[in-house]
């Protein structure tokens, strides 16, 4: 529990470098990396359902107030803080790694850690897409903003990743 009481200084850390810099880059004008789901990505295996949920949400009311959202953050971010457990179960193969350890691009592997992190990136930014926009009147825009975003999003996580790695070694 210990470890886990680390992840909330990196709140204040990512929602600033999501808030001050991320958010004032343009790319492509429909392109937002939303990096600060590294938080949540990595949290290990055997954390608790409330602390998922409760880092989830402060994150989120965090990243509201400062790009003056009304709980879009913290709705999809409290919506793949319940599903994480069962995309943990779904994509992780059984025995391959520690419950207690990070669940990182080290631990996981590069095939396992993308399709994890992928899978999470997507669902949020499906999720988070749909509530900004909350219209079908442009639902491919939608749709390719969710597909992009994802993958620029993917990119930046697991250069974090090896940049993080290569700090430890």
């Amino acid at each position: 529990m210990k470890n886990l009481y680390s992840y909330l200084w990196l709140i204040p850390l990512y929602t600033f470098l999501q808030v001050l810099i991320l958010n004032n880059i343009q790319f492509i004008n429909f392109i937002n990396p939303l990096v600060y789901l590294i938080i949540i990505i990595t949290l290990s295996q055997d954390t608790e359902r409330w602390f998922i949920l409760f880092i989830s949400l402060i994150l989120g009311i965090m990243l509201d107030v400062f790009e003056g959202n009304i709980g879009m953050n913290s709705s999809s971010l409290v919506f793949i803080g319940f599903l994480l457990p069962y995309i943990q179960n779904g994509i992780i193969p059984k025995n391959t790694i520690d419950e207690k350890e990070k669940l990182n691009l080290n631990n996981l592997g590069i095939q396992t850690f993308s399709i994890y992190s992928f899978t999470i990136i997507l669902i949020h930014n499906l999720f988070f897409f749909i509530l900004e926009h909350f219209s079908l009147e442009n639902i491919l825009f939608v749709i390719l903003k969710v597909i992009c975003s994802s993958i620029v999003t993917l990119i930046i996580i697991i250069i974090f990743q090896l940049f993080l790695s290569n700090q430890k070694d």
